[in-house]
């Protein structure tokens, strides 16, 4: 039971970090703020389902050479 617990939640953080859908509900995430402290970049999204609570936060270092960041 375990196991499948992890391969679900695997998958949830998986979709939001690739593809920026909701953890939660599979939804469209869409960015809220960005900020940038000390090199790194934090992106913070919020799912557009205005009845999903769903949150996630990405950190990314400024420049990744070969790397370019999409705007949501």
């Amino acid at each position: 039971m375990e196991t499948q617990n992890n391969t679900g939640l695997l998958s949830r953080i998986m979709r939001a970090q690739n593809h920026q859908l909701c953890p939660e509900c599979g939804g469209k995430m869409t960015e809220s703020e960005r900020t940038c402290e000390s090199g790194t970049i934090f992106v913070w999204f919020r799912c557009s389902d205005k009845n999903c609570n769903g949150q996630w936060l990405q950190k990314m270092p400024r420049q990744q050479p070969g790397y370019s960041v999409n705007v949501v």
